[in-house]
């Protein structure tokens, strides 16, 4: 005869899957950390499975809890949004945390925003952000750990939304007494410059990054790349002591700039198309109400002139 399981334990399994931490699961449950600790016993117990490994990143699944999970989790998500529908979403007395997919542009370029326009009113509510592969994010949304993808991505299908918040294009950022900072930025001057290229792990960003690497190889032209950093922190201190040129998308240049005059932003003089930066959620959180209140906020922000 099968073991009947608690569905509260069901939600402690799939709580700590998407933090990787026990604590982290308390907190977003309500529950105590013992509390937690107590309902995986009860569910290893059940399952005759540790569920759980700690590895350096966290608690990471089993083979067999990541069965468990991707069976259960859409469900679980289905339950929640069904209670969260019924008692609507006040985002002043929430303290929810939401899950934001989303690289390193696009955490520069929205949280500030997002943080400034919403804790005034929603103090209590928390947000993190998740760099994932697209299968992860996909499944991620369909499993309920991840809430929504900001980013340069392509439609995920027919059960996910999509909308497009703005158009990127890619700029070039210099020092302000460069030697090409003093006339028009020439095609044939950016090619013959020294390059700092950025390149961080979010696969959001290497599609950025492949459109402006195929119109070079379209056009046969190289740049002579001098350093080439996997991290944000320091790009600026780095092109204020040296001649290199920056070229990144426009709205994560005016987040580095934002109170460095010596600093000057020039247009990239090679023809390169729009990049699409949407926001996409699975059709299961649809008509969440504390999903569409975040999505709209999210929405206004690249509303406005100061939003992009």
């Amino acid at each position: 005869m099968k073991p009947e399981i608690d569905l509260n334990l069901l939600r402690v399994l799939c709580a700590v899957h998407a933090t990787r931490s026990a604590s982290k699961a308390a907190e977003e449950l309500g529950m105590t950390q013992s509390g937690v600790s107590n309902a995986l016993r009860r569910l290893r117990t059940s399952f005759s499975d540790p569920l759980f490994v700690r590895c350096a990143d966290g608690m990471q699944a089993t083979a067999r809890a990541q069965e468990l999970i991707d069976l259960i989790a859409p469900g679980m998500a289905d339950i929640e949004s069904a209670l969260t529908s019924t008692t609507g979403f006040d985002p002043a007395q929430s303290s929810r945390l939401f899950r934001i997919m989303a690289s390193d542009l696009a955490q520069v370029v929205l949280m500030p925003r997002l943080l400034a326009r919403l804790s005034p009113m929603a103090s209590n509510v928390r947000f993190e952000t998740v760099d994932a592969s697209p299968e992860d994010g996909r499944r991620g949304m369909e499993g309920g750990s991840i809430d929504m993808v900001f980013g340069n991505w392509p439609a995920f299908g027919l059960d996910f939304h999509r909308q497009v918040l703005f158009k990127e294009t890619f700029v070039v950022l210099m020092r302000e007494d460069h030697p090409l900072s003093r006339r028009k930025l020439t095609r044939s001057a950016y090619l013959n410059a020294r390059h700092l290229d950025y390149r961080p792990g979010g696969v959001s960003y290497q599609s950025l990054r492949q459109v402006l690497d195929k119109v070079l190889q379209t056009q046969n032209q190289k740049r002579h790349v001098t350093f080439t950093a996997a991290h944000a922190l320091g790009l600026a201190s780095v092109l204020c002591e040296s001649d290199l040129l920056l070229t990144l998308p426009s709205r994560l240049v005016s987040a580095i700039t934002f109170g460095r005059t010596q600093l000057v932003v020039r247009p990239l003089p090679i023809d390169s198309p729009e990049m699409a930066i949407t926001l996409q959620w699975h059709t299961r959180v649809h008509r969440d109400p504390a999903v569409t209140w975040l999505r709209r906020s999210i929405v206004d922000i690249f509303s406005t002139p100061d939003g992009g």
